[in-house]
């Protein structure tokens, strides 16, 4: 399955949680969470997403939770457990009309073995019928975790590709090469 060749028929949505907006003196879990690019630190999956839509020509629209997410590691993880626990689905703001978009490049960060919780809201609020659905995620060690297979199951009626781009947080630096090699091998 390839993505389609048509920008205009394309869509780079993603959800990213970066625990800093600093660009020095970073925690462990800050560094974890963030790549800093031309001096500013933008979140793994948020990178990874800019990647996409900058081979691709696509457009770009990040999944954010009404309530914003602490940046706190403590916190954040905290909270993002008990949603996960509850299957909460958090409020999130408006993104644009998917009606306009026959592929979906999805990102998203793996949590706890998931996807997290505001992408069930996208996914589950809006309709994908006949969208084709490509994943890329970014993690510390746990790779797709079954994350497409949850993707699949809470937007039925989309196509889920199988060819996902998954990154370590610890391979960022590579991500470049990482994502123009896996558009050639989706024929962008």
């Amino acid at each position: 399955m390839t993505a389609s060749s048509d920008p205009a028929g394309t869509v780079v949505v993603y959800f990213s949680m970066p625990e800093t907006d600093k660009t020095t003196g970073l925690t462990t879990e800050e560094e974890n969470s963030v790549i800093v690019v031309d001096g500013v630190a933008l979140g793994n999956t948020q990178y990874a997403a800019q990647l996409i839509a900058q081979g691709t020509g696509a457009q770009i629209a990040r999944i954010e939770a009404v309530d914003a997410y602490p940046l706190n590691h403590d916190e954040l993880i905290a909270l993002a457990r008990t949603q996960q626990d509850n299957k909460e689905r958090p409020a999130i703001k408006p993104l644009p009309d998917m009606s306009g978009y026959s592929t979906v490049f999805l990102g998203y960060p793996i949590w706890w073995s998931d996807i997290p919780m505001p992408l069930y809201t996208f996914l589950e609020g809006t309709d994908l019928s006949g969208r084709t659905i490509i994943p890329f995620c970014t993690h510390g060690g746990s790779r797709l975790a079954g994350t497409p297979e949850a993707i699949a199951g809470a937007a039925p009626s989309a196509t889920v590709g199988s060819n996902a781009l998954v990154i370590s947080r610890d391979d960022m630096e590579s991500a470049p090469d990482t994502v123009s090699s896996w558009l050639k091998d989706l024929g962008l």
